[in-house]
């Protein structure tokens, strides 16, 4: 898209609620009438909705469902995170691509965000279901000051914020269920991982990646997972628009993120117990090579689960809960 289009784009956007003439956008950007004219069309040909009124001028009345710069940073509050937006058709893994990018120098809150992922990544080594121009699969690259032990924190932020996010947006019952998947109403809508590379007193960035099951139909489930997971369009019963549901989330991360970085660890884990549907209950974790079952009790400072166990309290720091 030209960067005509873009700035039209943007106003078209600003108001989007009335109707803006051809002179208006002409005065307000010192071009044409002519090139607003043509700036439209090619803002057409790529799938967006512009209706003209003789007299009244244009109005934006559908854009298209693609994640991007042009869809994602017209209104996007933030002051780091997205300001850069790396869109890509299809990657094995944008968390493998933003690493690449991050050890060649990318800034800080570059994103990272694909239509299609071939070998998408879940936690413990997991396959990530990634059928294209469903849902959300994207990095972000973060370079924190902190030590590499306050690092797994970034987890937390993201569960949290992902969480709120659902919450207001769509006004669903969204929980965390212990570490960071993403539970509405009982079902796995979306999972976090998180990756570090670091020296032993200096963090030298982590790549944020998350897949947020957006507008899956209850048959583009795998079936062996079908039961268990869930889309936010199954829950709300309609499609849901994907640039605003990221352009959301980027805000609430980059709040609960500035929070991590001022050091507020504890308002960041007491905003994750509130959110929790893990704690309360009794549980069994599993590893690849362990299994532990207790009362999930909390969490430590460091966002480890406690359980306990037979009138004695163990910790646990990684693997799968269940619920018994």
């Amino acid at each position: 898209m030209s960067n005509q289009s873009d700035k039209i784009l943007s106003l078209l956007i600003k108001h989007r609620d009335s109707y803006t003439s051809g002179q208006a956008m002409a005065d307000s950007l010192g071009i044409t009438r002519a090139a607003i004219w043509k700036a439209i069309e090619i803002l057409r040909a790529d799938g967006y909705d512009i209706e003209s009124v003789k007299a009244k001028g244009y109005r934006l009345v559908g854009v298209p469902d693609i994640l991007g710069e042009r869809e994602i940073l017209p209104g996007l509050r933030t002051t780091v995170l997205g300001k850069r937006i790396i869109r890509l058709s299809e990657v094995d893994s944008t968390n493998t691509y933003a690493s690449k990018l991050a050890v060649d120098g990318e800034p800080e809150g570059t994103v990272v965000i694909a239509e299609h992922q071939t070998a998408g990544r879940g936690r413990l080594g997991r396959k990530w279901v990634s059928p294209p121009g469903l849902n959300i699969y994207a990095s972000i690259i973060l370079r924190p000051k902190v030590p590499p032990r306050d690092a797994p924190l970034i987890t937390f932020v993201a569960a949290v914020a992902l969480a709120r996010t659902v919450r207001e947006l769509y006004k669903l019952d969204a929980g965390i269920k212990w570490p960071n998947d993403l539970l509405i109403n009982g079902r796995k809508s979306a999972g976090i991982l998180t990756e570090m590379s670091a020296e032993p007193e200096l963090v030298r960035h982590i790549i944020l990646g998350f897949g947020i099951n957006v507008n899956m139909s209850r048959d583009d489930f795998p079936e062996e997972i079908k039961d268990l997971s869930t889309s936010v369009m199954l829950e709300l019963g309609r499609k849901v628009n994907r640039a605003e549901l990221m352009r959301r989330f980027l805000e609430e991360i980059e709040k609960s993120y500035l929070m991590m970085i001022d050091g507020k660890r504890a308002e960041i884990l007491n905003e994750w117990r509130s959110l929790s549907v893990t704690l309360g209950h009794n549980v069994r974790v599993t590893s690849l090579a362990w299994e532990k079952a207790g009362f999930a009790s909390d969490i430590d400072p460091e966002g480890g689960l406690i359980l306990e166990v037979d009138g004695r309290y163990e910790t646990v720091t990684s693997g799968d809960v269940g619920f018994i």
